[in-house]
């Protein structure tokens, strides 16, 4: 199937979608509101959000549960458009719905490290739909960690985390969410090789950036703040890197310390990252975001009748709703409106 054909139907349906997502003068009412609730009410009675918030009750809606809400907004939005795909194509849009079965995977384990409840976790469960391969209610019925991961033994996820039920448990969690990730990128980065040249060479160049900048904050805080051994950085390093190929990155890994890291990167291509020390780790996470961010807006531009538009409009989903997220916590602590707009993924 070509291209036009592929994409004709579902370019038009995202392009309306797009018009649902948040204004600049949404963005400013928001930063203006003055508590969670007055934010929650904003969204449910003048934004797409009232589908999931309309029966919430916003004088007791706390931020985790707002949150909760927003991402299963999101989940609802890629279950309508993967209808659309077809053969390979689908196959791809399923592996994207993994990233959140694998936060939910997260909640579980943590629960475990921290010996809380795991049945109360299922309310927290942000994707069980018909694409999901896990068994919530077994989890939530596990007597442990052992009995957790053999729940997951008929699904992708057993073989990431088997190896790691018996490490220490301050480092097991590390483990097993690093893993988790790994197994993410790998299936994704193998989906993308079975698409057309058009769109794998596309996705090669996004997913590649995404995990050059990845590597780079993994390996900036394993130097920094865990103090990990060169050996222990390589190993959870992802692969399938644009710029940075397993070469340079495993000589990344062997930096002495922070400072040689920097001096290294700062003329590089993600030289930005790195260019301004007082606010580095406050500010690199969004950088991050924020690069990425363009560059979708920018592949969005240039690109037609590809896979772009669709990728774009979920990405851009997602970041509208981490900057909800982050205008609903500068709320919380009081942070005037020009110190919130830093913290944001759009530029307002």
């Amino acid at each position: 199937m070509g291209n036009v054909r592929r994409f004709a139907s579902i370019n038009t349906k995202i392009r309306a979608l797009e018009g649902r997502l948040l204004s600049k003068d949404d963005y400013r009412n928001l930063i203006a509101a003055g508590s969670v609730r007055e934010i929650a009410d904003y969204l449910k009675d003048n934004t797409a959000y009232f589908k999931v918030l309309r029966d919430a009750d916003t004088y007791t809606l706390q931020v985790d549960q707002l949150e909760l809400l927003l991402k299963k907004y999101i989940v609802g939005q890629y279950e309508k458009l993967i209808h659309h795909f077809t053969d390979e194509y689908r196959k791809l849009f399923k592996i994207l719905f993994i990233r959140y079965e694998i936060e939910d995977l997260k909640l579980y384990l943590r629960a475990i490290n921290r010996g809380e409840d795991l049945g109360s976790v299922k309310e927290l469960i942000v994707y069980s739909g018909s694409y999901s391969t896990v068994d919530y209610e077994a989890l939530s019925d596990s007597k442990g960690l052992q009995e957790l991961v053999d729940n997951l033994e008929d699904t992708i996820y057993y073989n990431a985390l088997k190896a790691y039920v018996s490490e220490d448990s301050q480092r097991r969690m590390f483990y097993m969410s690093m893993s988790l990730d790994r197994l993410y990128f790998k299936l994704l980065s193998e989906q993308i090789e079975k698409l057309s040249k058009e769109d794998r060479n596309i996705l090669r160049e996004l997913l590649g950036k995404n995990v050059d900048l990845l590597n780079l904050q993994w390996i900036y805080r394993g130097l920094k703040f865990y103090k990990l051994t060169p050996e222990e950085l390589v190993n959870y390093t992802l692969h399938y890197g644009y710029y940075l190929n397993y070469k340079r990155i495993k000589e990344l890994c062997y930096t002495k310390n922070e400072d040689e890291l920097i001096s290294k990167m700062i003329d590089s291509k993600y030289g930005f990252l790195f260019d301004n020390r007082d606010t580095l780790e406050i500010f690199m996470e969004r950088r991050i975001e924020r690069y990425l961010y363009f560059l979708f807006l920018d592949y969005k531009k240039r690109e037609k009748m590809n896979i772009i538009e669709s990728v774009v409009f979920m990405h851009l989903m997602e970041y509208e709703m981490r900057d909800i997220i982050s205008i609903v916590e500068a709320v919380r602590y009081g942070m005037d409106r020009e110190a919130t707009k830093k913290f944001l993924v759009r530029k307002i």
